[in-house]
């Protein structure tokens, strides 16, 4: 196998010169397409909600984190709420609009452009603009000075939306009906107007422009049409889908992210503040390298494997300081340990004066503790943060909570993809670096998360590998098997390539890939989580740190032996054994293992030979014998299906004239 990779690597990099890393978008959307079944359950609870309209005030924060728009507000399922996306939001998590819609999957519009088309709506429910009922019942007018406001921002983590895009708000004129025409009815659709647009721009465009990460925009209400019972208003945001000649890098793009809408009357120009103390990203890591890892391996080093302090980002958007609290407790769900942090008092600026807090206490808490050291294979804690303000009365504060999580497994990533990762062409390595605390321990097996791509055209080989270290970069490959990718239908799918036999591995060690085609393998990339550090591709023979920013999600599990289950890579049992090879005289035969059934795959199977770069170069029914005569010099594969299609074997060989 060495002797083979070396042979494959020198080919490639002889022809190609250099390795290219390329950061795509997503083709689906996991957590919409997991929401999304669940929704289809449950959709009759809110049957019928949008027939009764609601009233102002209209707000949203979308802090709920519920994937979908909350029927609540909104009518549509389109836009995506999330705090992955937006890049220092107004409070933790934000609406994305982007090229995937309702069910997690690229519209069916999404084609090569540059012609830009309509994706996602964000619709909110009907609102009474006719009157207000509280304190005293009366109508509303343009006197009454309405407003809409929100925060928008592009690209945030995604991909940035063109010139030729843009993000619309409209306002509706009059709803559909029917109308009585001679000779019949005809059914007049929605009317609306453009209130408000913006055309696309790349985030740091958008920041040099208006030195912050998110604008607010206020729109009056001023025409009497708006002014009836039957209100509402809609987002929307136009894409283009780039041409190009390989489909397998074309993906989610155009992203824009809103926050804070809100409508309500007595309002003016200079009302652009609604009073708030937030926590503005979700709670870090206890870890200082990773975000999860084998609970063994923590007990091992805890001192050097937990942070001393912790980095939390909160902010008053009110226009008067507030005197608050802040503090976060770490709790044991299913045991005794609990520690809790107190960060005393301290008066919190308005946004204007500070943005987000400093004070060391509330912005970078201590870890004055460690947790428990014992001998469990798992763990987990759930970590709880609180800032409150203290004067009497107030209801202003902010909670968010996660779980620090230990199992059989090292992490980088937080377990999202905000975009896609890959390598061309054929013959680039990636190596991605971990350090265990304590030596040896056993590699079982790499968990990987795939990102479906345009008609999942790059399912092609890959040699799955593992190195050890050299001096801090990776030095020999020391495990390494053709496999091929299986790709995500929810969220947290990771496919589990199992390590046969086990290996044995000591202090630090690489785990990756070597390509065998041009495609893009589209592993999950976390640009939330940033491990570039660890992070390696081969140039020529000589590794260095990737270009981007994030976490690649390809997790080592170590430790125990594990069962296999769900989400394992399809056992490669059917070792396939080619002769002669290297081939010379065109005529390859293939054995089979003395364990399965010859007969009934020699009746059932078809077989296809490929090249280094995926053209299929011959196809048909299985047979011991395979006539390789039109085949030039070179390196090939030969995969062995059943009869519906599903992996049984591979195996590579050589033709040499």
């Amino acid at each position: 196998m060495r002797f083979f990779l070396i042979i494959f690597i020198s080919l490639f990099t002889g022809v190609t010169g250099f390795t290219q890393e390329i950061l795509t978008g997503l083709q689906t959307n996991p957590m919409v397409k997991a929401k999304a079944t669940e929704f289809a359950r449950l959709k009759y609870l809110n049957a019928g909600l949008d027939t009764i309209p609601m009233t102002i005030p209209f707000f949203d924060d979308f802090s709920a984190n519920g994937v979908y728009p909350s029927k609540q507000r909104w009518i549509d399922n389109f836009g995506f709420e999330n705090d992955d996306f937006p890049v220092y939001p107004v409070n933790l998590g934000a609406m994305t609009l982007d090229a995937i819609n309702d069910s997690g999957n690229m519209y069916p519009t999404a084609v090569p452009g540059p012609q830009a088309f309509v994706a996602d709506y964000l619709t909110s429910r009907y609102i009474r603009l006719d009157s207000v009922f509280s304190p005293v019942p009366r109508r509303l007018s343009p006197t009454d000075s309405v407003y809409l406001s929100f925060y928008y921002q592009p690209q945030g983590r995604g991909r940035p939306p063109q010139r030729t895009d843009s993000l619309v708000l409209q306002f509706l004129v009059s709803p559909k009906h029917d109308s009585i025409i001679t000779g019949g009815v005809i059914t007049v659709p929605d009317l609306w107007r453009k209130m408000w647009y913006a055309t696309g721009m790349s985030l740091d465009t958008f920041y040099l422009h208006n030195n912050r990460y998110f604008v607010q925009v206020m729109i009056p209400v001023t025409d009497t049409v708006f002014f009836k019972e039957k209100f509402r208003f809609r987002f929307f945001n136009y894409v283009s889908l780039a041409s190009s000649a390989e489909p397998s890098w074309q993906s989610n793009t155009d992203q824009w992210n809103l926050d804070n809408v809100y409508l309500n009357s007595s309002r003016n120009t200079y009302d652009t503040i609604y009073p708030e103390l937030r926590f503005i990203y979700r709670p870090p890591s206890l870890l200082k390298h990773y975000e999860s890892m084998p609970y063994p391996q923590y007990c091992n080093d805890p001192t050097n494997e937990q942070r001393d302090t912790l980095d939390i980002l909160m902010s008053n958007r009110d226009v008067t300081a507030h005197m608050s609290t802040y503090n976060y407790a770490v709790t044991d769900p299913f045991g005794s340990f609990s520690k809790i942090y107190n960060g005393g008092n301290y008066n919190i600026l308005p946004y204007a004066v500070n943005p987000y807090v400093t004070y060391q206490k509330f912005a970078h808490p201590a870890v004055p503790f460690l947790l428990p050291i014992n001998t469990t294979d798992s763990a987990i804690f759930l970590m709880k943060h609180i800032v409150k303000d203290e004067t009497p009365g107030s209801t202003m504060g902010d909670t968010m909570q996660a779980y620090q999580k230990f199992y059989n497994y090292f992490a980088y990533d937080d377990g999202t993809p905000e975009a896609s990762y890959g390598l061309t062409p054929a013959g680039s390595q990636l190596a991605y670096r971990f350090k265990l605390d304590r030596s040896p321990d056993t590699l079982r097996a790499i968990r990987m998360y795939f990102n479906r791509t345009l008609s999942n055209v790059s399912q092609q080989l890959f040699y799955l590998c593992v190195w050890n270290n050299n001096s801090g970069k990776p030095g020999d490959t020391i495990y390494s098997d053709l496999v091929m990718p299986t790709y995500a239908d929810s969220l947290n799918k990771f496919i589990t390539y199992h390590i046969y036999p086990p290996l044995s591995i000591t202090g630090t060690f690489y785990v990756g890939w070597i390509q065998t085609t041009d495609d893009n393998l589209s592993i999950g990339f976390d640009r939330y989580n940033n491990s570039q550090t660890e992070i390696f591709i081969n140039i020529n023979g000589t590794w260095n740190n990737s270009a981007y920013a994030g976490s690649l999600m390809i997790r080592p599990v170590v430790g125990k032996p594990i069962p296999l289950g769900i989400g394992d890579a399809a056992p490669r049992d059917l070792k396939l054994s080619l002769y002669p090879n290297p081939c010379t005289n065109g005529m390859l035969h293939i054995r089979i293992p003395a364990n399965f059934d010859k007969q009934q795959i020699l009746e059932t199977s078809t077989f296809t030979v490929s090249d280094l770069v995926g053209h299929f170069m011959l196809k048909s029914r299985f047979s011991s014998e395979i006539d390789v005569r039109s085949l030039a010099s070179g390196i090939y594969f030969l995969e062995l299906k059943d009869p519906s299609g599903n992996h049984l074997g591979i195996a590579k060989f050589i033709i040499s004239r």
